[in-house]
């Protein structure tokens, strides 16, 4: 069974963002496993929402107190 330690929901994601951009925005605290941005089968357009796994649980636990912008998005 996959260990959901240092996996992190984010929601309110800007159509515009990509995977790269939210992996770039998350290494500033720590090492990023994978950075997945959940897409619609039919269209493959963005849904708002994806999510982020860090090497280290710890990091996890710091960036959920944080507030955070991507994108212009809060």
């Amino acid at each position: 069974m996959e260990s959901d330690l240092g996996k992190l929901f984010i929601g309110g994601i800007s159509w515009d963002t990509d995977e790269e951009r939210l992996r770039e925005y998350f290494a500033t605290y720590g090492e990023v496993i994978e950075a997945v941005i959940m897409r619609d089968r039919a269209t493959g357009r963005a849904r708002g929402f994806g999510f982020v796994v860090f090497a280290d649980p710890a990091v996890a636990e710091r960036v959920i107190i944080d507030k955070h912008i991507i994108d212009g998005r809060t």
